[in-house]
Formats: C-alpha cells, structure tokens, sequence
C-alpha cells in the first residue's frame, strides 16, 4: 500500500504533537482558572496529535494518491535558512530580524514579486511590534 498524502501528513502532525506533548510534561499544567505554563501547550500538542492520528486514519480508507518523493531543494534550504537566521539575528532586532526572514523565505517563491517583498517587510514588523511591545509591553529590541 502506497503512502498518501494524508497520511504521510498525518503521521507527521502525530509525530510533533507527540514530540511537543513530551516536551510540556515538565511544566506545571495548573487548572484552567490557574493556568500554569505547560498548560497551552499541553492542550495544542494534545490536539495537534489527535488530528494526526484522525488525517492517518482517514487516508487508510481513501483511495490511493501516492506521495511523490521529489524534495524541491531550494525552496527547503532557503526556508530552513530564513528561520535559523531569524533566531540568530533576533538577539540584534526584530527589524533585523524579521527583513532577514521574509527575503530569505520570499526567495523561495517561484511566483516572488518585489511588490510583495516590500509589502511583507513592512507587515511583518508592523504586527510583532504592535503587539508585543506596544500592546504587551513587552522589552522587545526594535
């Protein structure tokens, strides 16, 4: 039997969920009127493994549409490298850091267009710097 699509995602969806689920058990999960830290993460990583399990379930009794094993190198390497450097580089700067990131994954596009490079700059600081350091108040490095 062929690996489809759904369940090849499937089992990667149970895999991280299960992977993160593991990972919040230390945390203290506390209750839902006293919230503890490992409490959202034990609720989405909880989730996130029964809707692997489900999408698995669910292409074991579909018909078969096999995965094709070609990996699209460059949109991988350069996606894999937009987020590495943004967690280096967020230590200068959530400027810094998100241009690095959105031009890094904008390269991966085929259909990219300077337009919309320009467009999600602009965004992407606007949203985390908007809400994390004027609605959180949070000591974000602009």
């Amino acid at each position: 039997m062929p690996i489809t699509k759904d369940g090849l995602g499937g089992l990667i969806f149970a895999a991280l969920g299960l992977s993160a689920l593991l990972m919040s058990r230390s945390y203290p999960v506390g209750s839902a009127l006293s919230m503890g830290p490992g409490y959202f993460p034990t609720i989405v990583s909880t989730l996130m493994l029964g809707l692997g399990v489900l999408l698995f379930l669910r292409s074991l009794r579909g018909p078969a549409d096999a995965v094709p094993f070609a990996i699209a190198w460059r949109p991988f390497i350069l996606i894999t490298a937009a987020i590495a450097g943004f967690a280096f580089l967020i230590e200068f700067g959530i400027v810094v850091a998100v241009t690095y990131l959105v031009i890094a994954a904008w390269l991966a596009d085929p259909n990219r267009k300077l337009k919309t490079l320009l467009m999600l700059i602009v965004i992407g600081i606007l949203v985390p710097i908007l809400i994390f350091s004027v609605g959180l108040k949070l000591p974000i490095k602009i």
